[in-house]
């Protein structure tokens, strides 16, 4: 379902243009989901009504600078009772995002910290890796 939600947003999104404008609204909704137990719950629970929802996200979004797209989207996700669902959407619109412009995501896992040397190293080798 997120998938879904995600392709539509990302198309709508490329038609006006808006990819990386879309992209960074969303990290800040994902920035806010992260900061705030109060509004994960928000996100989460069912007790709380559409109504309730909508005018919370409302009032962040607007505070916050999201686009009409972003904010429309959103409604359209709460009204739909699919909220919850929200930072698996951002999750995906990402994806979709980073496949279109041809990124790949490593992740790296070291005991210490890396230098600068190591960071440059580890490019090469994974650009060697990968040709790109």
């Amino acid at each position: 379902m997120a998938g879904r939600y995600a392709t539509a947003l990302f198309e709508l999104a490329e038609a006006q243009g808006a990819l990386d404008a879309v992209a960074g609204d969303l990290d800040g909704i994902r920035a806010m989901l992260n900061e705030s137990e109060d509004l994960l719950r928000l996100v989460r629970s069912p007790i709380f009504s559409a109504d309730e929802q909508g005018r919370a996200f409302a009032a962040i979004l607007d505070k916050a600078g999201a686009s009409t797209l972003v904010k429309n989207f959103v409604g359209l996700v709460i009204r739909n009772r699919r909220l919850f669902a929200l930072p698996d959407m951002i999750s995906a619109y990402k994806a979709i995002l980073a496949a279109k412009r041809g990124e790949m995501t490593a992740d790296v896992t070291s005991a210490h910290a890396l230098s600068g040397a190591q960071i440059e190293s580890l490019k090469a080798a994974l650009k060697s890796a990968t040709g790109r």
